[in-house]
């Protein structure tokens, strides 16, 4: 069996986790304006490789696509750090509120309230 979590505990894990929550919003916001830069370039990039191609529409788009290969990758790349950011968030907001859950719990027995 294990021992009880002590109330010091349970706010010193609530400080550590609200500390990585604030981490990951400031990188979340660095990400999606890394993330918003790269689908600009990758935009930009395809849209002149269209223009610069010839033939047929399904011709310059598959040409295109063939030129902005690496700023595709960019973009893509990126996005899914934005998204990997985005759950880190979401994970430190729910372990966050099972903590003020416990907190709470554990307050209320301190205080006799069972």
């Amino acid at each position: 069996m294990s021992e009880p979590i002590s109330q010091v505990h349970i706010e010193s894990e609530i400080l550590r986790l609200s500390a990585l929550a604030e981490s990951v919003t400031q990188k979340l916001a660095e990400r999606a304006r890394a993330a918003a830069e790269a689908d600009v370039t990758y935009k930009v990039a395809h849209a002149k490789a269209l223009l610069r191609s010839d033939g047929p529409q399904y011709v310059r788009d598959a040409d295109a696509t063939v030129k902005t290969e690496q700023e595709y990758r960019e973009k893509r790349a990126t996005e899914a750090l934005l998204l990997a950011a985005q759950e880190a968030g979401r994970n430190y907001r729910a372990q966050l509120d099972s903590l003020r859950s416990i907190n709470a719990n554990h307050r209320q027995l301190v205080s006799g309230g069972c």
